[in-house]
């Protein structure tokens, strides 16, 4: 009810001064705040039929096309704003995250590089640019990017996750690990950097410190389901497999839609001899990934486990179809096909 007021009240401005650009944009600001980007986008484009050389309206409604995923209207929208203020350092680092995110990297670097000229101090540009980098695995080049966006602002603790994240690609673990522990301090209330730390400290071997961020992490955030996830990977390179499965469990019921808790359960009860349990758990999984050629020969392999050739011939069989050009399942058949006919051979005798 009271929304539905302050949406009257502005609209009933808008009727008593329709060539008023001020009330349109506090509507259309209002909508934002709101989250009704609908009804905002709307609101921008009637700012933009009254006075199109709007600029703010332009940027916001780029904005808007930009969450909304339409890719090109967002681009029209950036580079109007350009042509009206080309040496607006924002439009171009926006236009560049319209182009990163379609994979243009040749015109996101270009805008990249023009807003860094016109404001050489932003961090996010540079951070931007090392995303860009990373894309392309240029880990090299994403460093040195990752690295000036945190001289320029070392209080971002996004920062230091991925400059973090990219050392940990390039090998050097420790220094992600000191990273990692900088963004915890920066913003000791995200479990996204609380996790990054529990799975350094895991690849370092360290694994009581790898769980006490597991769990600061899951404290932060009970439902997050990577938390769930990661803390049973660390648990099963301890060979703690009770532990593992607890938390593969945990995550399943958090969001059951998701395949690889699944498939990582199923796993771990297939080295815990385990076969029926597991090929319960990989049909589950299949009714999620339906299509997919890894299942099916999970399946076709616990059948093996099973001593269950007629079933596993099935599942093979399924996998070529759905992946006809993965010359390993179609080995894996084979030497199956072989192992059948030896079985059979040895039967009769």
């Amino acid at each position: 009810m009271f929304r539905d007021n302050i949406v009257t009240q502005l609209k009933d401005k808008i009727n008593q001064e329709p060539d008023n650009i001020e009330n349109y944009s506090n509507l259309a600001n209002y909508y934002v705040g709101s989250n009704d980007l609908n009804n905002a986008l709307l609101v921008y484009k009637e700012i933009l039929n009254i006075c199109p050389n709007y600029f703010q309206a332009l940027v916001n409604l780029g904005s808007i096309y930009f969450y909304k995923k339409m890719f090109l209207e967002a681009i029209e929208c950036y580079t109007k704003a350009i042509k009206l203020y080309p040496n607006n350092y924002a439009s171009y680092y926006n236009l560049g995250n319209v182009y990163a995110e379609i994979e243009n990297f040749e015109a996101a670097f270009s805008n990249y590089q023009k807003a860094l000229e016109l404001n050489p101090d932003n961090g996010d540009i540079y951070s931007a640019l090392g995303y860009l980098y990373q894309d392309i695995e240029n880990y090299t080049k994403a460093k040195e990017y990752y690295k000036k966006a945190i001289e320029k602002n070392n209080t971002n603790a996004e920062n230091y996750i991925s400059y973090a994240n990219i050392l940990q690609k390039m090998l050097d673990y420790e220094s992600a690990c000191k990273n990692y522990e900088i963004a915890c301090k920066l913003n000791k209330n995200d479990p996204k950097a609380a996790l990054c730390l529990a799975n350094s400290y895991s690849t370092l071997n360290k694994f009581d410190k790898a769980q006490e961020w597991f769990q600061k992490a899951i404290d932060l955030d009970p439902d997050y389901y990577s938390a769930w996830v990661c803390r049973a990977i660390a648990y099963s390179d301890e060979n703690k497999a009770q532990e593992a499965i607890s938390m593969l469990k945990q995550a399943i019921e958090i969001d059951p839609d998701k395949p690889n808790a699944y498939i990582l359960l199923a796993n771990i009860l297939i080295e815990e001899k385990r076969y029926e349990e597991a090929l319960l758990i990989y049909k589950t999984v299949k009714q999620i990934l339906v299509d997919d050629a890894r299942i099916s020969t999970f399946i076709a392999n616990t059948y093996i486990l099973l001593d269950n050739y007629a079933q596993a011939v099935r599942y093979y069989k399924k996998a070529i179809k759905q992946a006809p050009k993965d010359n390993e399942i179609k080995l894996l058949y084979i030497e199956l096909i072989n192992e059948y006919i030896k079985n059979k051979a040895k039967a009769k005798e």
